[in-house]
């Protein structure tokens, strides 16, 4: 598939300034900016995936699951607080069952997009359903993950510090076969973190979250599940506590080939201790 990507540019400003982003309005304060970011948009190739058992969490970043889940579009887009436990407990089944590694699973976030029809050529903040992203990137840092666990499990801190765990995605359509601004991920062995990758302050309307984002190289490869139903769950690491692993940086793509309806879809975000 040919398409663009949009990663952040190598800008001298960085030399002494973190990067950041809101996804707050800031017009009315004087001086202020959303984000420090500048464009870096790249013509490439997104492959699409053609044996999903190939795909390793450990080696790439990322893998697939084949698994029926029961939430359905409707009531993720109109119930989402009254059935995102049952579905994460869902998740968490699907896997214990595929990753025996793990001694524990606990989900905290489930995050529900439906793509508005004018996406992205007329950006805005949308406040009740979130949009795709299309910045390549990772959910969180090391040190955001850590932010992460205070603010989900407040006052449990013993619990974690100290602790090997990875914070995990589970992403899916809502409805499929979804072929409409697919979820890209990016093979982890053609990333070099030393170079590629910059953290990130993630400014939100209550917090402050740290995750990562990516510059752009030659050598990253670039994946897709074509045709992506609903028993199709992409798993990626955003990141470990000790920062030692396999991370699954992604981003939402055009694809010029689809004629299909929005895409929706879910993602589920979990704490996974070792």
């Amino acid at each position: 598939m040919e398409t663009s990507i949009p990663y952040l540019a190598q800008d001298p400003i960085f030399n002494v300034e973190k990067p950041f982003d809101t996804d707050v309005p800031v017009d009315h304060i004087p001086g202020a900016r959303a984000s420090n970011h500048r464009n870096d948009e790249r013509d490439l190739k997104v492959y699409p995936i053609t044996d999903p058992d190939e795909w390793d969490l450990d080696r790439h970043g990322f893998c697939f699951i084949r698994a029926k889940t029961g939430l359905n579009a409707e009531d993720a887009l109109t119930r989402k607080k009254e059935v995102q436990k049952d579905y994460w407990y869902e998740i968490e089944a699907i896997l214990h069952e595929r990753f025996p590694q793990y001694s524990r699973i606990e989900s905290y976030d489930c995050t529900v997009r439906k793509r508005d029809p004018d996406f992205p050529a007329n950006i805005r903040l949308y406040t009740k359903v979130e949009q795709p992203a299309r910045r390549p990137h990772s959910d969180c840092s090391p040190r955001g993950a850590h932010m992460n666990l205070q603010r989900a499990f407040p006052g449990q801190e013993r619990f974690w510090e100290g602790k090997d765990f990875d914070i995990l995605n589970v992403w899916r359509p809502l409805r499929g076969p979804s072929n409409d601004w697919p979820l890209a991920v990016c093979d982890w062995r053609t990333i070099d973190p030393s170079v590629d990758v910059r953290i990130n302050d993630a400014i939100r309307r209550d917090r402050v979250d740290e995750n990562a984002i990516l510059h752009f190289s030659a050598n990253h490869r670039w994946y897709f599940m074509k045709d992506q139903s609903v028993e199709d769950l992409i798993v990626f690491r955003n990141a470990d506590s000790f920062g030692k692993r396999a991370q699954g940086f992604h981003c939402s793509v055009f694809n010029p080939e689809s004629n299909g309806q929005p895409r929706e879809s879910v993602e589920v975000r979990c704490v996974a201790f070792r």
